[in-house]
């Protein structure tokens, strides 16, 4: 029995995400599919949140008319993942917090393990369904798929859980990385500087469909007044991570 409610906050930009041209085989993952991914197979209590960076009409009219949404923000520009993040948990009222790319599919009972899973233990800082470990401020390796929990480094972000209290206590995310990147793995390191443990799951039945996603493209970015490409901001992104952590962390 999982006391409390899921609230669960999904950042966009595309009602329907542009095709990445060098991988236009691959399958891909809108809102629509996820939305409906949630409805059907989580059972626990739960709200859905939408933060919408994205400024087309089309969209815009989408988020407010779903009745699936049970609560949402209309952003006149796009503010970023870490802003749209702290958004979301400003309008949630659940107990956990579940942050969920656009472009992720959700099995049944996906969610409810890792809720389960997160409060087992008062020394859980965050779980999700993949994770990988670093060392020196610098990625190593992936962890292996041999168990249902897993302590790691950082927990990848398109899909990972943590107590709202958590998200207060700790301050949410450092807006320096806007637009996006790093902010996910810099939360992970947070959480472990303060003593708590990362875990992750990756036996649960979520899947992110990544490869039409803007990180897996080399294309400007638009923010804030502001533009970046892609691979500029993952070098910007990277030197501050590094210069923020250092050797804080073994």
């Amino acid at each position: 029995m999982i006391k409390g409610k899921l609230s669960i906050i999904i950042p966009v930009l595309h009602l329907s995400r542009p095709k990445n041209v060098k991988r236009f085989f691959m399958p891909k993952q809108t809102i629509e599919e996820t939305l409906s991914d949630i409805k059907k197979n989580v059972l626990i209590d739960h709200e859905i949140i939408v933060v919408c960076n994205g400024l087309d009409k089309e969209l815009q009219d989408y988020i407010r008319t779903d009745k699936r949404i049970d609560r949402y923000c209309l952003n006149s520009v796009n503010v970023g993942v870490a802003r749209a993040w702290n958004i979301g948990a400003q309008l949630a009222e659940g107990e956990v917090l579940c942050y969920l790319n656009d472009d992720v599919s959700i099995g049944r009972n996906a969610l409810e393990t890792l809720t389960k899973q997160l409060l087992s233990s008062n020394e859980i800082g965050e779980i999700g369904p993949a994770g990988s470990f670093w060392r020196d401020c610098q990625h190593k390796s992936f962890a292996e798929i041999n168990s249902e929990f897993i302590e790691v480094d950082v927990v990848s972000g398109f899909c990972f859980l943590l107590r709202a209290s958590t998200f207060h206590e700790y301050g949410g995310f450092d807006v320096a990385y806007t637009p996006a990147g790093y902010e996910e793995i810099d939360l992970s390191y947070k959480l472990r500087y303060g003593g708590l443990k990362c875990f992750i799951n990756p036996k649960v039945d979520i899947k992110h469909y990544h490869h039409h996603g803007v990180s897996a493209q080399t294309v400007d970015i638009h923010y804030l007044g502001s533009t970046i490409r892609t691979d500029a901001l993952h070098l910007r992104n990277k030197e501050y991570f590094k210069k923020k952590w250092g050797n804080k962390l073994p």
